[in-house]
């Protein structure tokens, strides 16, 4: 079981997942970067059924373009999770939020061409130019 919370506390949730994670993926395209407000944001793919607020549910808001819907807190905005219109079972859960330590298997760097130049990819993770399946 995984547990996590915005910054202020009032959105508590948990996932019924261990923390064995395969893969936490560093999205770069600009979309993320102005989103997260960083070089790149980082997320686990996780089931839309295994997330549950604790609290807060009624907190969470959103806000939507070209199909992809980024759910944040609204009282300290702090990014919780993204879903998408084509993709109803899975969520990407931003790992910031997790108040435990994960041990992902692997990183992977995605839409490395969009990357900010100042930014350098230095942890040894597979870098995909654009995106994945």
């Amino acid at each position: 079981m995984l547990t996590g919370s915005c910054l202020c506390g009032v959105i508590r949730y948990q996932i019924t997942m261990d923390n064995h994670i395969d893969a936490v993926v560093f999205c770069h395209c600009k979309r993320c970067r102005k989103w997260s407000g960083s070089a790149f944001n980082s997320a686990i793919v996780i089931k839309a059924n295994d997330l549950t607020f604790l609290t807060g549910q009624n907190k969470l808001k959103t806000f939507s373009i070209n199909g992809v819907n980024r759910h944040f807190c609204h009282e300290c905005g702090s990014n919780i999770f993204t879903s998408r219109d084509n993709n109803k079972e899975s969520y990407r859960l931003r790992i910031g939020t997790l108040d435990m330590p994960i041990y992902p298997k692997q990183k992977i760097h995605i839409y490395t061409q969009d990357k900010a130049n100042w930014d350098i990819i230095c942890d040894g993770g597979t870098e995909f130019s654009e995106s994945i399946k």
